[in-house]
């Protein structure tokens, strides 16, 4: 009578006692930024609402708004120009491509709302109703999403060229913005040596 070998006993239960393996530390850290990342994007869009809604709006009364306008879409594609090479010596660009993005266009909604609002406080008549925060961001957003349900509409022939001035920025925003955000996130991505930073099992990007 003979003793099973120790090393069959073994292999009958070693499939048994068999762990997972621990989560890596990498996978731990990608959790981590896109955690801070989140919690950042949220701080952002929180200021800039608070911002949109307890801000007065300018009025006709205070000057043209169109100068106003220009000058907060000129700074708007400064701050997108300056993402550009942000992302790309950033360390973690992927990322940061999408925290720009997720508080960029936010803020390109919210420069259309409030002066949408202020020229619907001047002139109630350049709506079919008067706009106030909530109303103003509403249309804003059915402009750029391209919904248009009808119940806001541009009245006045100055009101409608602003509307069709948004359309085509929508355009820009949506196919330039974007896209060079993106390219941004890519030479970013290049420049680290072809690795993500979505974690160490991320295959280098073509």
């Amino acid at each position: 009578m003979g003793m099973a070998p120790a090393h069959e006993d073994a292999g009958e239960c070693g499939p048994m006692t068999q762990r997972r393996p621990p989560v890596s530390k990498s996978r731990q850290d990608v959790w981590r930024r896109g955690l801070l990342v989140l919690c950042r994007i949220s701080l952002w869009v929180s200021v800039l609402f608070a911002a949109y809604f307890l801000i007065p709006a300018r009025t006709s009364s205070e000057g043209s708004g169109i100068p106003w306008l220009i000058l907060q879409l000129a700074v708007f594609g400064v701050v997108v120009g300056v993402q550009v090479p942000a992302i790309i010596e950033a360390k973690h660009p992927i990322l940061r491509a999408v925290e720009a993005l997720a508080v960029l266009v936010p803020v390109y909604l919210l420069i259309f709302a409030r002066i949408y609002m202020a020229n619907s406080l001047s002139d109630p008549s350049g709506f079919s109703r008067a706009l106030d925060h909530t109303t103003a961001l509403y249309f804003t957003v059915t402009v750029f999403a391209t919904v248009g349900f009808g119940d806001i509409v541009a009245q006045s022939n100055s009101m409608r060229l602003l509307v069709t001035l948004q359309m085509l920025l929508n355009l820009v925003v949506l196919g330039v913005g974007i896209r060079l955000l993106t390219a941004a996130a890519r030479r970013g991505v290049a420049r680290r040596g072809g690795h993500t930073d979505l974690g160490e099992r991320d295959r280098p990007l073509d």
